[in-house]
């Protein structure tokens, strides 16, 4: 729920994708629309692999405002760290007295390591 912003949580919203000298797709984060929202930001889960190298696998739950324009292939930064959008963001509206707490849930997602 949006009860209780925490974060300044910026969505980079994906570029369109552009070639490089060897024809592959590649897309430039560098030149990504940035917008800012008021959020809440929780920690989901942390985990650790070592089967190709150590990597640290970290998922957190941000709760935006509905009307936060974002998609399933964007990249958000919050406290100066870009995560990954995982999976298409769920819309929560509510009726009535309930509206006030309308929200949208996306799961971010980094990978290190």
């Amino acid at each position: 729920m949006l009860l209780l912003p925490t974060h300044t949580v910026t969505v980079l919203s994906r570029p369109a994708p552009t070639r490089d000298r060897q024809n592959n797709r590649v897309v430039e984060w560098s030149t990504a629309a940035r917008t800012s929202y008021q959020g809440r930001v929780e920690p989901l889960s942390s985990s650790e692999t070592v089967q190709q190298g150590d990597q640290v696998i970290t998922t957190l739950d941000c709760f935006l405002p509905p009307s936060a324009v974002v998609t399933e292939y964007d990249r958000a930064e919050v406290d100066g760290v870009t995560y990954e959008v995982d999976g298409k963001p769920d819309v929560y509206t509510g009726h009535g007295p309930l509206k006030l707490l309308a929200h949208q849930r996306l799961t971010l997602r980094r990978v290190t390591g």
